[in-house]
């Protein structure tokens, strides 16, 4: 019985950094995802039915860090993969927040979407 809690504890212990890691996850018209292994917080509008992009902006919440703002357009503007920033020069463990509006040229509407807490 000890040796499976010693085994237990060890590979709780023994997990990777990516911990942290995330999605992607569905924000209404794309998707965020955020690679704590590789410190890439990822943004890509759905590239179905018109144009549409996604806006992220980073706020470090727990200490100061990078506070990127971007957009990620799909392949109606001829741009059909995701943009990444880095989160590389963060404090490991910084409490960060993205906040997240996309478009959709249907509906014609900029929307804010609900807000991603994460740690870097």
């Amino acid at each position: 019985m000890v040796a499976i809690a010693v085994a237990a504890a060890s590979f709780a212990l023994a997990q990777p950094a990516s911990a942290n890691s995330f999605g992607p996850v569905a924000v209404g018209d794309g998707t965020v995802s955020y690679n704590d292994g590789e410190d890439q917080f990822c943004a890509q509008a759905y590239n179905t039915e018109g144009s549409r992009w996604v806006e992220v902006t980073l706020v470090p919440l727990s200490r100061s860090g990078p506070s990127p703002t971007w957009r990620d357009y799909n392949n109606s503007y001829d741009h059909p993969g995701s943009t990444c920033r880095s989160l590389a020069t963060a404090y490991e463990d910084t409490y960060y927040r993205a906040d997240i509006k996309t478009y959709w040229g249907e509906r014609g509407t900029v929307v804010n979407r609900a807000s991603r807490y994460f740690y870097s």
